[in-house]
């Protein structure tokens, strides 16, 4: 049964851009429902996640981050005291060569033959300082907002850091 590579494999961004559609016979899907939650009034403060280097995020895992933020926010205020809003986009397509590995792999694998790779996975390019995600919070939502993006932290590779701005 195939399983998910490793997301150490894919957070390098030394690769060149894949990011042209026609010339990829089948792109996979983002598993990323929603770019905006809760209300859309306006707030005053805006709790924003940044990254601390250039990196590649794959979309489960941005899908896994806002899940993990939506989820911790709404049960604190509900599903109006607030608005989530990712602000990258899984433009990236990430492929993989399959290698035929175990008894007599050489009988029916290819090797680098067709070494290109199929799509397998999106991505998001990141680069370093960029938002991955906002809340926007009034001013006695501020605890709940940092405690949701620092569970939404840990669900992104390498380092993160959070940032509160008054709008």
């Amino acid at each position: 049964m195939a399983t998910l590579r490793p997301g150490r494999i894919d957070r390098r961004t030394n690769n060149p851009n894949y990011t042209r559609k026609e010339y990829v016979r089948t792109i996979p899907h983002i598993k990323i429902t929603h770019f905006d939650m809760g209300s859309n009034e306006s707030f005053p403060y805006e709790v924003s996640l940044l990254v601390k280097n250039d990196v590649q995020i794959r979309h489960n895992a941005l899908e896994a981050a806002r899940v993990a933020a939506n989820r911790y926010i709404e049960k604190k205020r509900g599903s109006h005291g607030y608005h989530l809003k990712i602000r990258v986009y899984p433009f990236q397509i990430l492929r993989e060569n399959p290698m035929a590995t175990g008894h007599k792999a050489d009988r029916y694998g290819n090797g680098m033959r067709l070494s290109f790779g199929r799509p397998i996975s999106r991505a998001a390019r990141v680069k370093k300082g960029q938002k991955v995600m906002s809340l926007y919070v009034p001013e006695k939502l501020l605890p709940e907002a940092k405690e949701a993006l620092r569970r939404a932290a840990m669900k992104i590779p390498l380092g993160t850091s959070i940032e509160i701005n008054k709008l």
